[in-house]
């Protein structure tokens, strides 16, 4: 298994609290900045199922279980589950799915998750 999740800081956004966002939703994953021009990345891998341990949490404590097992079931592309969480929701500890670039100005945190049998991942994540 192979998870990656990143999340870009726009110039008018302060890093600090991107950072945050992605540790309210992930907060067992190690982060790095990344530098790709003018826009900085926080960026982290990992390999274990308990990074997502906190969002399976959420989605059960919100009662939004059903929705979101169909947003992610229709978010897996090629085999990969490529999902997006609203980056101000996660700022203020709320998981909220988004797409890319339409409900908000500020780009999401996007997830990606290879696995083997990534249907079994979407179980787990919204039993």
């Amino acid at each position: 298994m192979k998870i990656r999740v990143e999340a870009e800081v726009y110039p008018t956004e302060s890093r600090d609290k991107v950072v945050k966002a992605v540790k309210n939703l992930f907060p067992s994953l190690s982060l790095r900045i990344e530098a790709l021009g003018d826009i900085e990345i926080v960026l982290g891998e990992g390999d274990d199922l308990s990074i997502l341990e906190n969002l399976k949490n959420m989605l059960r404590m919100r009662k939004i279980r059903a929705a979101a097992k169909s947003i992610l079931k229709q978010s897996i592309v090629d085999g990969k589950l490529i999902f997006y969480m609203n980056k101000q929701a996660a700022f203020v500890n709320q998981a909220s799915f988004t797409e890319p670039f339409t409900e908000s100005p500020l780009p999401p945190i996007k997830v990606e998750v290879e696995a083997e049998d990534i249907d079994k991942i979407v179980e787990w994540l919204t039993e």
